[in-house]
Formats: C-alpha cells, structure tokens, sequence
C-alpha cells in the first residue's frame, strides 16, 4: 500500500523577499492564522511560520531568499482544506508585496506625519492626549480609504462609517490588521469628540500603538 502523499504547493511571488515585504508577510500571517515562528537554520530560508490546526496537524510556511514560497502540511490534513489554506496564504503573500505605500504615497506620508506628531504630544497632559486619540484614529481612516482606492473601492463608499470600510475590504479579500482595534479606537474618538471624555494616559498610548501597527502593515 503506497504512502499517502503530503500535502504540498510551491510558488514564486517575485519582491516577497525583501526586507519590508516579508515583515507584512510575517504580521498577515500571524493576524489572520495565529501563525508563529519556526527556527530554521536552513540555507536561503528568510521566514518559516507555523500554522496549527486541529488533531496535532501542521502547515509550514518557508520564504526563501529567491522569492519561492513553499507551503506544506502532513497527508493526513484534508486535501480540500490545504488547498483553500494554501491560497489564502499566497494571497496574502501578494498583499505583502504590494504596499500601499507604493500605490498612494502622497497619503500614506500624510498618516505618517499625522501620527509622527501625535507621538510627539505630552500624554500627561489632559487635552494632547484627547488629540493624540483623535490623530491615531484619522491615521487609521486615511490607511483604510487607501486600501480602499487600491482594491477599487470608490465613490459614497470612501465616506462610510469605519465597521463598513472593514466589511466592504474584507469582502474583497483584505485583510484588516488591529481590526477590533481600530474599531474600539474610532469609539474612543467619538465618546472625546461627542461627549468630551477624557481618556487617561494609558489609553492614548495603547491607541497610539494601534494606529502605528496598522501604518506599519501597509
């Protein structure tokens, strides 16, 4: 009786190897598949992640420095599964390699510089850490508009509420890094904006963390 064969793909997702690509690769990963770090030693190999699944199974994903990306899982894992796994997971390696950054630049800058100042408030203060909430959560919108433009979402769709951007993205494919996050951050912003709360310190460092992470992810 012949061995059952492991579940495999290999593909070639050229730029995935640089520096930047591979650090959005690693955070899509672990977003959306918990995935987490395997030491590998082995020649060429740049990122190995782990994903679990039920019954002790496995998928491996290795990133190699020739741009190959080598998706395995034992036989035992349903073929029907590995392969719908298996595409999600070259999908995101596409999404890692195509910033948003490089698509919107003149936006991107501005959440940079928006947040690059929020940081630069004085969070003991009452009324700067009210902005530095206020600034993170408009980072988080302008990187979501973006996203948006870049999957050709447009028109009265750009000036839906947050929840709604996430859904409409989401069902296009991408995946939203800090999701609940973002959401408990725009709800932060409106109780200041609306009811003039002031958020205590350890709050604006947590939004201003958030806000930084999904800036990083695009």
């Amino acid at each position: 009786m012949s061995k059952p064969k492991r579940n495999d793909r290999k593909v070639e997702v050229t730029g995935i190897s640089s520096s930047d690509s591979i650090k959005r690769y690693k955070t899509l990963l672990e977003n959306e598949f918990g995935a987490f770090d395997v030491e590998d030693k082995g020649e060429y190999v740049l990122l190995h992640k782990r994903i679990k699944l039920p019954d002790r199974k496995f998928i491996n994903i290795i990133v190699y420095s020739t741009d190959r990306i080598c998706v395995s899982g034992s036989a035992s894992i349903d073929t029907g599964e590995f392969g719908q796994k298996a595409t999600r997971i070259v999908e995101l390696a596409q999404q890692a390699n195509t910033p948003i950054e490089d698509v919107r630049p003149i936006s991107v800058q501005s959440a940079k510089d928006i947040l690059g100042f929020a940081k630069n408030l004085n969070l003991d203060k009452d009324y700067e850490r009210m902005i530095a909430i206020i600034l993170s959560d408009t980072s988080n919108e302008i990187v979501l508009r973006e996203k948006m433009k870049a999957f050709q979402i447009g028109g009265t769709a750009l000036d839906d509420s947050i929840p709604e951007k996430i859904r409409r993205l989401k069902e296009k494919g991408c995946q939203i890094v800090e999701e609940a996050a973002i959401k408990n951050l725009r709800e932060t912003r409106n109780r200041i904006v609306h009811y003039g709360e002031i958020p205590h310190k350890g709050q604006a460092e947590e939004c201003l963390k958030v806000a930084d992470h999904v800036l990083q992810s695009v």
